[in-house]
């Protein structure tokens, strides 16, 4: 064996196992950035607060209305838009209790004593006579609701809530649009 590949194959040992125990070392990661912070939900003024109590009775009272039209109504239209408006107002209630999960507001799940006088005397008509005092109700309700509305998309600061009534005035003029 010559000298330099004796000197070759005992220096190459000691080379790897350097170049391994440097490997290993490596420089740290650099810290993780700091999360941001969690988004405040909106707030609510107390004219978003009064507003979102008003449509919260109009929802309940039209789902309950809504509800009887299904089996009342003499008009396989006015049937239908029963059904139609229940879906939509149970998905804008469900809309509404998650606006309103981060405050303190509670919503009410039973109607006011007015509401609740128009409900039971509703639920005792059939026929032309229920077809009759439903779109008067719904013609009223909306005529009642549109500038309670319009006020809140117009004043109000938090977007999602006056998205919300924005929708729910294009569900209310629809309605009414089906039921001419």
């Amino acid at each position: 064996m010559s000298l330099l590949s004796r000197h070759t194959s005992l220096a190459l040992p000691a080379l790897v196992a350097s170049l391994l125990a440097l490997g290993a070392c490596t420089a740290g990661h650099p810290p993780a950035p700091p999360l941001p912070a969690l988004q405040k939900a909106p707030d609510l003024t107390t004219a978003d607060a009064a507003f979102v109590q008003k449509l919260n009775d109009m929802n309940v009272t039209q789902i309950a209305l809504a509800k009887a039209a299904q089996t009342h109504a003499a008009r396989s239209d006015i049937a239908t838009l029963g059904a139609t408006i229940e879906k939509d107002l149970t998905g804008n209630q469900d809309k509404l209790a998650k606006l309103v999960a981060p405050h303190a507001i509670t919503l009410a799940t039973k109607h006011s004593p007015e509401d609740q006088k128009i409900i039971d005397r509703m639920q005792h008509l059939y026929g032309a006579a229920f077809d009759r005092s439903y779109i008067r109700y719904l013609s009223r309700n909306q005529t009642g609701m549109k500038p309670v509305i319009e006020t809140e998309i117009a004043t109000s600061k938090n977007t999602d809530l006056a998205k919300l009534a924005t929708d729910t005035k294009t569900m209310l003029a629809a309605y009414t649009a089906q039921l001419r």
